[in-house]
């Protein structure tokens, strides 16, 4: 109870300054991302460390789950916000223990990186829905642990890589 209570005071903490009125500079926000991904990424290793899965399992269908060594690279926002956006997909339609933090941290990142993206004039589309995500999904959703565990490992090497990285950005 009282990390939910710490949780949810931090987390205004973060939205306070939005409401005051004054924006918030780029920098600032782009700390706030690199907050909450890095708190994500430190409750994915709590929740993954639990559940290991071999490195030689071969699964038809992950390539729909964004990996970013192999898939998009980080080149902007949108590719942000895409990946994030899938994440969330994913987070949302596998039944695992544990992930609903996880989950409700990307909805946040997804505000988040919407507000950077106001600042530099991007113009974010809303996501469309991903009809072979979907169906991959509910085709395994027998095998949601094995799916969750590549989906939270991609997940934080993408959040590692946007932490990194995200100083650099300069496009949409």
């Amino acid at each position: 109870m009282h990390r939910s209570a710490a949780l949810l005071c931090s987390s205004l903490l973060l939205l306070l300054p939005a409401c005051a009125g004054r924006p918030l500079s780029v920098d600032a926000v782009k700390n706030n991302v690199k907050l909450l991904a890095q708190t994500t990424i430190i409750r994915i290793k709590k929740l993954t460390d639990e559940f290991r899965i071999s490195p030689n399992m071969v699964f038809s269908g992950l390539e729909l789950i964004p990996d970013i060594t192999l898939d998009r690279p980080i080149e902007g926002l949108t590719s942000i916000a895409e990946n994030l956006n899938t994440f969330q997909v994913i987070l949302l339609n596998l039944p695992i223990d544990g992930t609903a933090q996880i989950h409700a941290d990307i909805v946040s990142l997804q505000g988040i990186v919407h507000s950077l993206a106001a600042s530099f004039n991007c113009p974010l589309q809303k996501p469309g829905a991903n009809s072979r995500l979907d169906t991959f999904l509910k085709a395994n959703s027998t095998f949601h642990v094995t799916i969750g565990n590549v989906a939270l490992e991609r997940l934080q090497r993408f959040l590692s890589k946007l932490v990194k990285n995200l100083d650099q950005l300069k496009n949409c």
